[in-house]
């Protein structure tokens, strides 16, 4: 049920509010024009600078076990309702006996630009092996609840509020005891609580794990086809602080994929969210909301289960997002090397074209291996540009192929929208901004606005290294407005909600999405790229029940707060 005591607590933690016109401002917060872009890094290193010191460790063996390359991720999100961003990073563990002590996930508090460690004193701190986690208030009191995928048995934490959780995946029953992937929560239904999608890689244990080798002598981790794999699982929220299981009645049960990246998104328009899911070697599976709790597979029908060439790729991170400014949702994927990233555009009608070649995208990305990854407006100029995180699961490839590398630069692409008359296109820019200079082993990468200045800040999960956090030091040289929805029917962070700014000519399209990119939760605000633009024209919210409230004119260079009516 809605929290009653929601606009009390928005009142207590110092957030100002006024009415104007039909719609209600929470925070405003304005800021001094930045300089122009400089000729330094467009993104800058502030991992020493934040106070982080977490690094992976994924138990890696001489036997190259199959999990091992696949984690890990983590969580950006507000869990003690301050304004700023927080930290959860999912840690792996030891998969051999021994006696030193196990690692755990660990919690980071953002007190004024430094992460604090509270993850003691907050009762988070998981010592299975760790894979991916997301955020969101599935039990609707205001606060972002955990839940932290493994292999084994899933966690979900509950949030009290108070700065601690609690473990209550028995009593929810969501434990989901398999090898777990990326997870995501929406309200399939719209009956005002969040739903939960969970992705299942392949059936493993290990006991039985395969030993795989490369031209018979060279021992590497298998590739998925030597494994089966397994159904992913919808749950449904009760609404009492239970789930039920609904995967077969649903409609979305597939019994031998091998899901990775999931995203919930409105790809027809209809006001009802869909599922499109990156399986590795398997065709993706796009499940298309019939609005009676049930859906439709229609993966291959719609364009998305292949790419252009009709291959099933090795797809790992997964993304959706209005890259051509038409006022309909595309859907980015990211590949295994020598295999293209595909990006699909939307017809208009929820149908799809693979225009990865056209767009410029396809070369670049074909010896990379792609995981986390997301449409990012980096330089906020109003056009959504794509951000990669790479790094191969083997780290001996270079005895394989010598043109490959294990770790990889983040790949940076611009787009070029507004500068052709003819089309959208794309361009590598992952030089120019500086971020070939150092290489990475990305699986999860985290997305949102850590240091509050209106542009979208990273952070880089690696496989058994260091976690990195890295700046945006360019995005609010122009103008922006970032937008943060407060749902008053049960799903408070309004997760499915769209948000239309028309402005200077052109209209932008923004979702709330939780989820999305690879094993990672990402900052449900949006934040909007306006370039030069002075004013905002119109604003418009299409709530997650499908009010929809026109907002009219605002400025620039905001944080804004709007609640539903």
């Amino acid at each position: 049920m809605p929290d009653n005591n929601l606009n009390q607590r928005c009142h207590e933690n110092n957030i100002v509010y006024s009415k104007v016109a039909t719609w209600v401002i929470l925070t405003v917060f304005s800021f001094i024009l930045p300089p122009s872009i400089s000729a330094e890094p467009y993104f800058r290193d502030v991992t020493d600078a934040m106070g982080l010191d977490f690094k992976h460790v994924n138990g890696f063996s001489e036997e190259r076990r199959v999990v091992e390359p696949v984690g890990s991720g983590g969580a950006l999100f507000d869990f003690d309702n301050d304004g700023d961003l927080d930290l959860y990073l999912v840690q792996g563990n030891l998969l051999s006996p021994s006696t030193e002590s196990m690692p755990e996930n660990r919690l980071y508090r953002n007190d004024a630009g430094v992460f604090v460690d509270v993850t003691t004193s907050a009762n988070v701190g998981d010592t299975r092996y760790g894979l991916g986690a997301v955020a969101a208030d599935y039990n609707s009191d205001g606060y972002r609840d955990l839940y932290v995928t493994n292999f084994g048995k899933n966690v979900l934490y509950r949030n009290n509020g108070d700065g601690t959780f609690t473990d209550v995946t028995e009593q929810a029953a969501v434990g989901c005891p398999l090898l777990s992937a990326s997870a995501a929560f929406a309200d399939i239904d719209r009956d005002g609580d969040l739903d939960l999608y969970v992705c299942n890689y392949v059936e493993y244990a290990l006991e039985t794990d395969i030993p795989c080798y490369y031209k018979n002598t060279l021992r590497i981790y298998c590739g998925p086809n030597e494994y089966h794999g397994i159904a992913d699982v919808l749950y449904r929220n009760n609404g009492d602080g239970t789930f039920t299981d609904i995967t077969k009645s649903a409609g979305v049960y597939e019994p031998t994929t091998r899901g990775l990246g999931v995203v919930f998104t409105d790809i027809n328009g209809d006001g009802w969210l869909d599922i499109y899911v990156a399986n590795d070697m398997s065709p993706n599976t796009l499940f298309v909301n019939q609005g009676d709790g049930t859906f439709q597979e229609e993966g291959v029908l719609r364009g998305v289960a292949y790419n252009g060439d009709g291959l099933a790729n090795g797809s790992m991170g997964i993304d959706a997002g209005d890259y051509d400014n038409d006022g309909d949702i595309d859907l980015w994927v990211s590949n295994f090397s020598l295999e293209a990233n595909c990006l699909m555009q939307n017809d208009g009608e929820g149908y799809f074209e693979d225009v990865t070649f056209d767009t410029n995208l396809a070369d670049p990305s074909f010896y990379a291996l792609g995981f986390g990854t997301r449409f990012i407006d980096f330089d906020n100029d109003g056009w959504l540009d794509l951000l990669v995180g790479n790094g191969h699961i083997w780290d001996n490839v270079k005895q394989i192929d010598a043109k490959m590398s294990y770790a990889q630069p983040v790949q940076l692409f611009r787009n070029n929208g507004g500068k052709r008359a003819d089309s959208i296109d794309f361009t590598e820019i992952t030089a120019e901004a500086g971020l070939n200079e150092a290489h990475y082993v990305v699986r999860g990468m985290l997305f949102g606005d850590i240091d509050t200045d209106g542009d979208v800040d990273v952070v880089l999960c690696q496989s058994n290294r260091p976690t990195v956090i890295l700046s945006n030091e360019v995005g609010n040289a122009n103008a922006w407005l970032t937008v943060k929805l407060v749902g008053t029917d049960g799903n408070t962070d309004a997760i499915g909600a769209q948000v239309q700014v028309e402005t200077d000519g052109i209209t932008l399209v923004r979702e709330v999405i939780c989820g999305a990119s690879y094993l990672s939760g990402n900052d449900l605000r949006l934040t909007f790229g306006l370039g030069s633009a002075t004013q905002i024209d119109n604003l418009q919210i299409r709530w997650h029940n499908g009010e929809i409230q026109q907002l009219g004119q605002m400025p620039v260079r905001r944080f804004v707060t709007f609640l539903q009516d």
